[in-house]
């Protein structure tokens, strides 16, 4: 393999590895949003499952 096609693949291979971890930290505040929201569902359902008895 040449010098530059080498250099080229460990660059593209770096941005790779920062892509994907900039995902997971993406990935990570969405779900950590859901979860509050359907924390907060599941409250609002059983209030008024509670209410009902």
């Amino acid at each position: 393999m040449s010098q530059n096609k080498k250099a080229d693949t460990e660059k593209l291979i770096a941005q790779l590895k920062r892509g994907y971890k900039e995902m997971a930290q993406i990935n990570l505040e969405i779900a950590c949003e859901c979860v509050e929201s359907d924390n907060e569902s599941l409250s609002l359902c059983e209030e008024k499952l509670t209410e009902c008895e």
